[in-house]
Parts: structure tokens; sequence; C-alpha cells
């Protein structure tokens, strides 16, 4: 039987070898070990375009510089310039079957719409976060015409596709509720990589590296723009300055940084790392006991999925979350974090102090976080249910077999 071709199309494919957000690989990996064959079309900060051939997957590498500190006039010019140069590419691969795209942006949707309407080929719209909804919340975009062109193109690219994967149970129920056929979406969160993050007892010689020794150590870890809202943490620091057991880790770059680290002058308990990369931060979560999750009090960035969480959740870490949403109630109701107010810096530290002083709650918080990941978030499982919408006749095969 001559194998399925699916094109897969995410602006930002990274290699567990490159760090990052390596979602993108697992799935597409998951489908190739199944028997597809999958072509990969992503963006790199080359000037030439590049193809490899990485574990079964054929990699279009398309040249377009991107950087986290971008302001918001440039960062759209790239995403546009990606969307033109991947319908280019995509249309010249043959005998595709089956096209899909992952957000964000929204605007990845017109390269699976130029699939559909010049190749007859089928598209999956994989949805990060809810856009336009998001960046019109924080204040972008306020032209009441054009919101309602987004909304419009937001729209079309549903309508038009063959299933939508929400990557959270909030962005599923959002489109479910707002499309006609609520029975084409579908839910795959983020993956834990708990082959990869571990929980495992402080190395002392890390503790030593960051001058953390015998301290309970919160780190952020991620991007660091205005959307999440950094401010919080400061003034969390600020507030326990006098707390000498009590350390803060920043690690990632981006548009706030600078700002920040200004802010922080003065704050002995505030370290700034800078990027890392997947081993390095392995390191920094074997000397971190809690993970803070930080976003602006936005509805919409309630429904998101961050990535951070899961890789907190792999490791086996207690998360704090200062925004509500469903990842907030995921936590608190499996006993492996809390909710922060992010105005209050003291309800940070009433809600920690039973941690600080029972550690065995902070050990019973890390196997919860890590029994989560594995449970309902491994790459194993996330990666089997993509195949299974690809091939609905194993689902079909697995009830009656359940029935028999």
């Amino acid at each position: 039987m001559v194998s399925q071709k699916i094109v897969y199309v995410y602006q930002f494919f990274r290699t567990p070898a490159e760090g990052g957000i390596i979602r993108s690989y697992y799935l597409s990996k998951a489908l190739s070990d199944a028997g597809f064959e999958v072509e990969v079309i992503t963006s790199h900060n080359e000037r030439t375009y590049q193809r490899k051939q990485i574990e079964g997957l054929t990699v279009h590498y398309l040249p377009l510089h991107y950087e986290q500190r971008y302001g918001t006039l440039r960062r759209l010019y790239v995403y546009a310039a990606f969307v033109l140069k991947a319908i280019f590419c995509a249309l010249r691969i043959k005998n595709v079957q089956t096209c899909y795209v992952a957000s964000v942006p929204l605007s990845v949707g017109f390269i699976g719409l130029a699939m559909k309407w010049f190749r007859g080929v089928p598209y999956y719209f994989e949805v990060g976060d809810l856009w336009p909804l998001t960046p019109i919340q924080m204040g972008y975009f306020k032209n009441t015409l054009l919101q309602k062109m987004l909304y419009g193109l937001e729209h079309l690219f549903y309508q038009q596709a063959e299933k939508i994967i929400g990557l959270s149970p909030a962005i599923q129920q959002d489109i479910q509720q707002r499309i006609g056929t609520p029975s084409k979406v579908h839910y795959i969160s983020n993956i834990a990589d708990c082959e990869f993050y571990q929980p495992h007892e402080k190395d002392g010689s890390l503790e030593e590296r960051w001058q953390v020794t015998g301290k309970t150590v919160v780190t952020y870890f991620g991007s660091v723009g205005k959307v999440v809202d950094l401010d919080s943490l400061i003034n969390i620091a600020r507030y326990g300055a006098n707390r000498a057991e009590v350390a803060f880790l920043i690690a990632g770059t981006g548009s706030e940084l600078a700002r920040l680290k200004q802010k922080a002058v003065g704050l002995t308990n505030v370290q700034f790392l800078g990027h890392l990369n997947k081993g390095q931060l392995r390191e920094v979560l074997n000397v971190t006991d809690v993970a803070y999750l930080s976003y602006l009090d936005v509805p919409a960035l309630g429904t998101n999925s961050p990535n951070k969480l899961f890789e907190a959740l792999a490791a086996g870490k207690l998360s704090v979350i200062n925004i509500r949403g469903w990842h907030c109630d995921l936590i608190e109701r499996e006993g492996c974090g809390f909710y922060a107010d992010p105005r209050n810096p003291a309800d940070f530290f009433e809600k920690l102090e039973p941690y600080l002083h029972q550690p065995e709650r902070l050990r019973q918080a890390s196997l919860q976080a890590r029994g989560l990941a594995e449970t309902q978030f491994s790459r194993q499982k996330l990666g089997a249910k993509l195949v299974t919408l690809f091939q609905p006749e194993l689902v079909e095969e697995r009830v009656r077999m359940a029935v028999e």
C-alpha cells in the first residue's frame, strides 16, 4: 500500500537538539512512525532555503529571520512573508493527501485555503490560541472594521477546515460554540516530554552555580514579552526581599527583558539567566521547586496551552499561575499548583508558605505533577491521538473490539 503524504506546516518547527517548543516534531514523527509520508514546511534564520531529511521527515526550511524581541509590526511582516513562501512551497509538493497547518498566527490558515482551493487537498487546522480575540483583548486592532474582517477570516478558516485541533479544552469549546459543525473540533493538548524532563534530587553543583543552595527556588522560563507581564514576579521578589530562603530565577529573552532588569536593580534575590537551550533548562529545573507561569490579565489568555506548564509537569514541579483559566483549574484540582493574584504579592507567599514549612507537601505536589504528565500529556499518548484523526478506522476497530 502506498503511504499517504501529509504536509505539516508550522513556522517555528524545532527538533529536540535545537530546543524550544518541539510539539510539532513529536507529532510529525508520530505520523511518520505510523506509516505516513510527512513533509514539514517551516522557517529558519539562515539566508537560503534548505531541505533536510530528519529522522524520516522531509523538512523544508524557508529563509525568514525572526526573533522574540521583534515588535508588533515586524512580527506581522514576518508572519505574512512566511504565509506567502509556505504557500509557494506547499503547492509545489506533489501527491499530497492532507495538509496540517498549525497556528499561531491565524494567518497560516491562508496556507490551508490555498491547498484546498488550488490543489483540492483538505486541511486540518491546529489552533494554539484564540486569535484575533487575544490581541484584540490586549488592545491591538482597535479599528472595528478591521476586527470584523479578522473575525471573518477566522470563521472562514474554521469553516473550510476538514478538522480543527484545539490545544486546550477551552479553545475546543469556544470554537465548537461558534461553528456549525462542532463534531469536527478536537482537543490535543501540548506535550509533556516525560523522557527528557524527570524529577531528580537537586544537584549540589548546580545549586552552587546559581548560588541557591538550601533555598526554595521559584523559576520563570520562556519568552520575556508584554504578554507574560513579568512585572508581577518582580513585585513578588521585591515583596519577599527579606525572605533569604526564597530565590527567583528568570530564564528567557524578549522585548521586555531590558526594562525588567532595570526594574529589578537592587534585588539580590533575582537572577536573569538569559536564553537557555533545552539541556540548560533541564539543569535549571533540577534546582527549581516552583515554576511560575505569568500572563496579562486578559480572559482569552486563560484559554491557551503554555508549553512551559507541560515542561514543569514533566519535571515534577509545583506550578503557580497568575491567571484564571482551564490550566489553573487543572493544577488546583490535581494538587500540583495554585493561583496567585498578580496584583497582590502577599497572596503568593501566603499560599506558598505551607510548602516552605512542610517538605512532604511539596514532594507530594511533585508526584502529582509528574503523574499528571505521564497519564494525560505524554508524547506517546498525544501522538497516537493525532494519528487516529488521520486514521479514523483505528477508532472504529477499537470500538468494535470493546463491544465484542
